[in-house]
């Protein structure tokens, strides 16, 4: 289940990012793009483990895809806003 769910992110990342990576050079986004997945990735997993109860240690037995959609959902809401906050104070930094 979480791997099969997993698989989406890079395909997910790159539209929900679009609008804050740079078009400048395709490396440097490229670049951009493999950070934003891995945190998105990070805080992901985060989320699935904080949800977990103590005495649960392994995630398919547990939760459902719903909800580790909803998961991905939100960390990909919230690395949005991080990575915005960052691109936002980058460009006042270097203007």
């Amino acid at each position: 289940m979480k791997s099969d769910i997993e698989k989406t992110i890079p395909a997910r990342v790159a539209p929900a990012l679009g609008d804050v990576v740079p078009a400048s050079g395709r490396s440097a986004s490229e670049q951009i793009l493999k950070c934003a997945k891995d945190l998105v990735r990070a805080v992901w997993i985060g989320k699935i483990y904080a949800g977990l109860p103590k005495d649960k240690t392994t995630i398919p037995e547990y939760f459902l895809d719903a909800e580790l959609k909803g998961f991905l959902n939100e960390a990909i809401e919230e690395c949005h806003k991080r990575i915005c906050s960052l691109a936002e104070h980058s460009i006042k930094e270097f203007s």
